[in-house]
């Protein structure tokens, strides 16, 4: 059961990702080790990310995660999401 959670969780995240980057050419999805920053993904829209995420997932990012690292990747995204969650 938690596992479908979570994959539901990486799934609308990817989606909420698609909006701010463009997939690489012939790609159907955003690898999830891919830095977002090598994929397009700057300043601007790591801001629109974050709101996105917040909005989506009702949760409010606190400022420990509001780092560089946290934006890296997909993976280090739902990480993070993963973690303000509810359980």
């Amino acid at each position: 059961m938690e596992q479908i959670k979570q994959d539901n969780v990486t799934e609308k995240l990817l989606e909420i990702i698609h909006k701010q980057i463009k997939f690489p050419e012939g790609a159907t999805s955003i690898p999830m080790d891919t830095e977002l920053q090598a994929l397009g993904l700057d300043s601007m829209g790591a801001i629109n990310l974050l709101l996105d995420l917040e909005d989506s997932f009702n949760i409010a990012f606190p400022g420990s995660l509001l780092t560089e690292e946290t934006f890296k990747t997909a993976n280090s995204l739902n990480k993070a999401v993963q973690s303000l969650l509810p359980q």
